[in-house]
């Protein structure tokens, strides 16, 4: 049990220092320097192999493991999860989320500060769910046979998912302001309105 708390804790440590180093408004004075954004996918990525250490530490104690046909139904929900994250990655911006742009744009011209030009997107996976990175990120967790350790792990970023989304929305408005509102008024936030049977009845 011990364990397990260990785990869950390191989890939202995680979780707290990404979503810190991710906010412009906390970050103000660093957050547009050229060497910001790939620092901060850098770390991201280092900080997960702790986590991935204590995950094969931990015992692989089956809680969830069902038979056919729900197995294969997991699998093609699993896969529809898949291609829709894959699918939203069109609508992004992803060579300067990885700071690859900015690192090019600072080598080319010598450019130390990199103004983000920002854009209300609204295409592509944008137009059915205002964040299909979160949404993706939750069906996959939970679309698959679980241990208890994945159930301790999926509990904890579904939860980062849903309240990284909340706090999504509040720099979104300060940043858009009314025409970010108006976006939302016809875009869900997590569940895809394709998926949401009220949006076929009224059709």
């Amino acid at each position: 049990m011990e364990n397990y708390l260990i785990f869950a804790t390191y989890i939202v440590f995680y979780c707290f220092v990404h979503s810190l180093l991710a906010d412009p408004f906390i970050l103000k004075d660093i957050y547009n320097e050229w060497w910001y954004r790939a620092s901060y996918v850098f770390q991201s990525v280092i900080l997960l192999f702790p986590m991935v250490f204590f995950y094969f530490k931990l015992p692989d104690t089956s809680f969830f493991n069902p038979a056919s046909p729900i197995r294969e139904m997991l699998l093609v929900i699993f896969l529809f999860a898949l291609l829709f994250g894959l699918y939203a990655a069109k609508s992004y911006d992803n060579k300067s989320f990885l700071g690859i742009k900015q690192i090019k744009k600072h080598l080319d011209s010598g450019v130390e500060h990199f103004e983000v030009h920002r854009e209300l997107t609204s295409h592509g996976a944008l137009r059915y769910v205002r964040h299909p990175y979160y949404f993706t990120g939750i069906v996959l967790l939970w679309s698959r046979p679980l241990f208890v350790k994945d159930l301790v792990l999926n509990i904890v970023f579904s939860l980062y998912f849903i309240l990284g989304s909340i706090n999504e929305e509040r720099k979104l408005k300060i940043i858009f302001g009314e025409q970010y509102r108006t976006y939302a008024e016809n875009v869900p936030m997590l569940l895809p309105k394709f998926l949401n049977p009220l949006y076929w009845l009224k059709k």
